[in-house]
């Protein structure tokens, strides 16, 4: 097992106890329940865990990549490298996908290690460890070991809940009704709250990128379902999702708008290297083998999205650029600006920041 860290500010840990410590620790259980933001839920159990063993304990999470790797994730603790060098990697080998719970005593500390409920969203496996002193008046290792398996669990069943309430039901790619939230956090900056905890991908050059919108749009859907039937239609869904899932990034945000139209929110360094991640894209439809249906094609429209952009108006852009592809061949991918700057389109007049929107009504027009 190998492990690469990041230099990062350790997160504030309450040293409160009796009546104050339990009320925080039930907000913290409550906060994790009621977490909409799937980042944040992983910062809330990582606090929620610490307050429960104390300031001296270590708590970490841990993100398992496919060639064996463990990339510390967020941590907290006096002595959490200590514990993630010399105390942890014994049970984060052991560790596996069943959810068992593994604990040992080591050195005088109760360390445990379990992996945390994945989500359909895809990502690195994630595993919670901790390291918390082991002395006869404090609790007994099965009851700690109990509560932290208890808090996983509440975890668990949110990103459950969090999976049937916001993926699609066909394709599994997050819904249009998510689409919203997920737009506004992007462009949100991190509070001061979640900038406590340390978390590699906040540092990541990729999360430092320009963001990009793209709306696909399958060619010639309808003549698909009206010559094959719905059955075939939705296999071609069904393989477009999983083909998206293969070509973008897991940070990458997926979406089903409905029909054959779908969105991607793409982190890329500048309009080339989104374009050729879109175009990447297009020529894996193309080259794709759909069953009984043969080939299938797609038309892709994207654009840029800045911090004053409202989610009517830069889908909107994206929407235009779309529309010049389908009528100028179909099978291809427009950027709005480079249209724009060649003078192939116009500027359109935007909407007011706080007007309201309807999205559905751009879709309806095609």
């Amino acid at each position: 097992m190998f492990f690469r860290f990041r230099h990062f500010r350790r997160t504030r840990n309450s040293s409160k106890t009796g009546g104050p410590r339990v009320l925080s620790l039930l907000r913290n259980v409550e906060a994790i329940s009621a977490g909409r933001n799937r980042a944040k839920l992983h910062y809330t159990l990582l606090r929620t865990v610490s307050l429960l063993l104390g300031g001296k304990a270590d708590v970490g999470i841990f993100a398992c990549e496919p060639q064996g790797e463990a990339t510390l994730r967020l941590f907290s603790g006096p002595t959490i490298m200590n514990s993630a060098l010399a105390l942890w990697p014994p049970l984060l080998d052991q560790v596996r996908s069943d959810g068992r719970h593994i604990t040992r005593v080591v050195h005088g500390r109760v360390c445990g290690a379990l992996m945390l409920q994945a989500s359909e969203l895809g990502g690195d496996p994630l595993v919670l460890a901790y390291g918390t002193d082991h002395a006869p008046q404090s609790k007994p290792a099965d009851e700690v070991s109990g509560e932290i398996a208890v808090l996983a669990r509440i975890y668990g069943n949110q990103i459950r809940l969090l999976d049937y309430s916001e993926l699609d039901s066909l394709t599994r790619l997050l819904n249009r009704k998510t689409f919203d939230e997920t737009f506004d956090r992007l462009l949100t900056p991190p509070s001061p709250d979640e900038d406590e905890v340390m978390d590699e991908r906040r540092h990541a050059p990729e999360n430092d990128s320009p963001a990009w919108l793209a709306v696909i749009d399958i060619d010639h859907f309808k003549r698909i379902n009206d010559s094959f039937g719905h059955l075939f239609g939705d296999e071609v869904l069904l393989r477009m999702g999983e083909l998206m899932r293969k070509t973008f990034r897991s940070g990458d945000r997926l979406f089903r708008f409905g029909g054959e139209e779908f969105v991607v929110l793409l982190n890329a360094p500048d309009e080339a290297q989104a374009l050729s991640t879109f175009e990447r894209f297009r020529i894996s439809v193309e080259n794709h083998p759909f069953p009984q249906v043969g080939t299938v094609t797609c038309s892709i429209g994207f654009t840029a999205v800045s911090e004053t952009d409202v989610p009517t108006d830069v889908v909107g852009r994206a929407d235009e650029a779309l529309y010049f592809a389908k009528d100028n061949g179909r099978n291809r991918v427009s950027c709005y600006e480079r249209l724009l700057g060649d003078g192939l389109i116009a500027r359109k007049e935007e909407a007011p920041a706080g007007t309201d929107f309807d999205i559905d009504a751009l879709f309806d027009l095609k």
